[in-house]
């Protein structure tokens, strides 16, 4: 009945009582130790909250009151599984976003790096980029599995972020890792036994135990992600969360897992990680 409060796992497949295929941790929201709710984080590099806007869809919102909660891709998103050898090349040849290729969320993965988040800036219709690969997982008229999947919005990863503090720190401390990432992420300015960092490429997804919190991995570090928030004042610009493995003054305290980054829609060289809004609640545990 506290199994959730430690990250529980969810997976779309199982072969012979294991998980093969994608997997989610579950994120419960009751309004009260974990709101549905955007963070100041106060921290000293990137944006604040107050910087960026984002319209949330009333059918997520609806979803994760109604259910407790939403779900939140265990790792950075991983290259489609039957993505081309030639398509996984470090250029815009990967920012496919016709269908074609799904992501996964599978240890071991290819991260899908080199993706604009769309080449027109729109919500409802984004065109070629994060958005769409993030939507074509589980499709809103998909009925096989009872979710949805969208590109992460910023209240999603603050939520979660708040999730990931609360029960094993406590109230009063819950943005250790938020503020804080030093040694529980990817970053080429950091040292010790977790330090992964490389200058050439990122590590796959999942790489390293050190960097995993409430079973959700590399929040902190590896790859920026992209985000639906906008920037105010200049809708072109989006919010990345997480910080990045490549910038030689990485850390994980300049680019902690909560701070936010920005750039434009069209520009690559991050990714996204996806959350599912669930459809349908399960009765047996009343998060």
């Amino acid at each position: 009945e506290t199994g959730y409060q430690k990250g529980l796992v969810i997976t779309d497949e199982v072969t012979d009582g294991e998980s093969t295929g994608n997997e989610f941790v579950w994120v419960p929201v009751d309004g009260e130790i974990v709101k549905f709710e955007r963070v100041e984080w106060n921290n000293e590099y990137g944006l604040d909250a107050s910087d960026c806007l984002e319209t949330v869809p009333t059918e997520i919102t609806t979803s994760v009151i109604t259910n407790g909660g939403f779900y939140i891709a265990r790792f950075e998103a991983g290259i489609a599984e039957n993505m081309p050898q030639e398509k996984l090349s470090s250029d815009s040849s990967v920012t496919y976003g016709n269908g074609m290729y799904k992501p996964v969320s599978k240890q071991g993965a290819i991260v899908w790096n080199y993706i604009q988040w769309g080449d027109i800036n729109n919500d409802t219709n984004p065109g070629n980029g994060a958005v769409t690969v993030a939507r074509n997982m589980y499709l809103a008229e998909d009925t096989n599995y009872g979710v949805t999947s969208t590109l992460i919005y910023g209240v999603q990863w603050d939520t979660a972020l708040k999730f990931i503090g609360v029960y094993d720190i406590g109230e009063e401390n819950y943005d250790i890792y938020a503020t804080d990432s030093t040694g529980m992420g990817n970053y080429s300015g950091t040292s010790g036994a977790d330090d992964i960092a490389s200058t050439s490429e990122p590590a796959e997804c999942g790489a390293r135990e050190g960097f995993r919190q409430k079973n959700i991995y590399d929040m902190a570090g590896n790859v920026w992600e992209w985000t639906m928030e906008k920037v105010k004042n200049n809708t072109t610009l989006r919010a990345l969360r997480g910080g990045n493995y490549q910038d030689l003054d990485a850390s994980g305290s300049k680019d902690p897992a909560s701070r936010r980054g920005y750039t434009s829609v069209g520009d690559e060289g991050s990714i996204r990680r996806f959350p599912c809004s669930t459809l349908y609640k399960i009765e047996k545990y009343n998060y």
